[in-house]
């Protein structure tokens, strides 16, 4: 009996020893999961990344991943959003009215989003972030070349970003699918909404009717019996001209491209030709020295010998000299028929050189030319492909100019008027948002609310921007209908804006010029408040 309760005791001792090293293994792996900081995990709170979805296994799984990221949404254009750095929401608005909302988290304190009105300047399905460790930004859209996008991530309804505009996972995919390049947004310290405007001073679009369109623009373009003639025919916008254009050029440029590779290879046929010539040439000169050498030594000899037989006839008189030509004179004759064949010869290969050398300069003057004109209808080309996009204008009081640019392109720039400089404008945002029958353009505007640097000391000390609306303005700032009557812009300008105006157009009037953001290619004219 002793020996079984000594056995029972050390299995006992052992059952024990194995639960103590069963929990001490248990608590380690729960220390260091603990210990793990969560970006190790793969989602970190202060990321802008939303924390990966755990992966769903099975059929479900792959019949889900099998559709399309994101749909294409069909809505009445061109789109416009308002952020609300106080309300940490997005407003999505055309011109019918609110589109859709959602919440969001913007920038915190030390990377605030910045106020301004922006651009959707580039979009990426899904993107890895350059500064953050390339946390995953999905349906990626970038508003500035500094860092600040609209993209999937962690939303909190509060600011938790590093200056991004964190949207829902739903509603980034669909609002991917809403909006296009081009298209605008305003980030302001509380809610904005649009209001439709009328007012004679805001830019109108050239209507052309078809006789003004080219007869090859509208064959190209497939258009040219979709108009009547006589005055009852319909007008074309700047939009449909733009395609036209662009159909016309695209046309132009593939000639002018194809005149351009067979002139450069004309060029290098010639150049070939002509090397050939200068061959032949130094060949016929070479066989030309050698025969006149040939020919100067055969007459040195015949000469020697002949004055040999002078001078034998002269001393001796008796002998007698033979009247036949001597072999020293026929190599001399032989030698001068070779030296007459090398010079026509020479003069044959001179004057094909001749010819060769000036049909490659005539081929490079065509091969400069035709590049000269494939380089211009590649511009042309381009040039139509901007006008397809919305134009973008600022008037700046501060730099007292307007610019003017297209598809991210800047187009022109001039000298613009306010008056009554030393009273602020404001900042006003002008969408060119539907069109009449009549061709005539529907505008909204948006105006950032004049407490703009109250707005910013509110939000340096809490984060963001709470709806305080009571406190006195800082300025008598224009409203949006007085700010257009203080703008004076020359006929040209006007008319230059009216050729390539039209839907999705905007036009900033602001107290402030360009914004940093705005540089050489690639950016939209934008006004930035911090």
């Amino acid at each position: 009996m002793s020996e079984v309760a000594a056995v029972a005791r050390s299995r006992r001792v052992c059952a024990r020893a194995f639960s103590a090293v069963c929990a001490a293994s248990v608590a380690a792996t729960v220390l260091a999961l603990e210990a793990r900081p969560a970006a190790a995990i793969g989602y970190s709170a202060n990321s802008d990344a939303e924390a990966p979805a755990p992966r769903k296994r099975g059929k479900r799984a792959k019949s889900a991943e099998a559709k399309p990221a994101a749909e294409t949404v069909s809505l009445a254009r061109p789109l416009f959003a308002v952020v609300s750095l106080g309300g940490q929401h997005i407003s999505i608005y055309n011109h019918n009215g609110l589109v859709d909302r959602s919440v969001i988290s913007t920038g915190v304190p030390g990377h605030p989003t910045p106020e301004g009105m922006f651009t959707i300047l580039g979009r990426e399905r899904f993107h890895r972030s350059n500064l953050y460790a390339g946390a995953p930004m999905p349906f990626m859209q970038r508003i500035t070349w500094s860092g600040v996008a609209m993209h999937t991530g962690h939303v909190t309804g509060h600011p938790a970003s590093h200056g991004c505009i964190r949207l829902p996972g739903a509603f980034a995919q669909k609002l991917w699918g809403m909006t296009r390049i081009g298209e605008r947004v305003v980030i302001a310290p509380y809610d904005l909404s649009p209001t439709e405007i009328a007012h004679p001073a805001l830019p109108t679009p050239k209507m052309r009717s078809a006789t003004e369109a080219s007869a090859a623009a509208l064959a190209d373009a497939g258009l040219r019996d979709g108009f009547a003639d006589g005055g009852a025919a319909a007008l074309i916008d700047p939009r449909r001209y733009a395609e036209q254009l662009r159909v016309k050029s695209a046309a132009e440029a593939a000639a002018a491209a194809k005149a351009a590779t067979e002139a450069a290879a004309a060029l290098n046929a010639k150049r070939l030709e002509a090397v050939r010539a200068s061959a032949e040439l130094k060949a016929a000169e070479a066989a030309e020295a050698t025969a006149r050498a040939k020919a100067e030594a055969a007459a040195k000899a015949a000469d020697s010998v002949a004055a040999k037989r002078q001078e034998v006839a002269t001393a001796k008189p008796e002998l007698s000299t033979s009247d036949g030509a001597s072999p020293a004179e026929a190599a001399r004759a032989k030698a001068d028929a070779t030296l007459a064949e090398a010079r026509t010869r020479l003069e044959a290969a001179r004057t094909a050189y001749n010819a060769s050398d000036a049909e490659h300069v005539e081929a490079v003057r065509r091969s400069r030319e035709a590049a000269e004109a494939a380089a211009a209808a590649a511009k042309a080309e381009k040039d139509a492909q901007l006008r397809t996009a919305p134009i973008s204008i600022l008037v700046s009081k501060k730099n007292q100019r307007i610019y003017v640019r297209q598809g991210l392109t800047p187009i022109f720039e001039a000298p613009a008027t306010v008056r009554e400089p030393e009273r602020p404008l404001g900042s006003h945002l002008y969408i060119a948002t539907a069109a009449g029958g009549d061709g005539a353009l529907k505008w909204s505007v948006l105006s950032m609310p004049p407490r703009i640097a109250e707005a910013r000391a509110s939000h340096k000390k809490r984060g963001m921007v709470e709806e305080q609306r009571s406190a006195a303005p800082l300025g008598a700032a224009s409203s949006a209908a007085d700010a257009l009557d203080r703008i004076e812009l020359s006929d040209e300008v006007r008319q230059k804006i009216a050729d390539r105006l039209w839907l999705g157009g905007s036009m900033i009037i602001s107290d402030q010029g360009p914004s940093s953001e705005t540089s050489a290619v690639g950016t939209d004219l934008t006004v930035k408040f911090r």
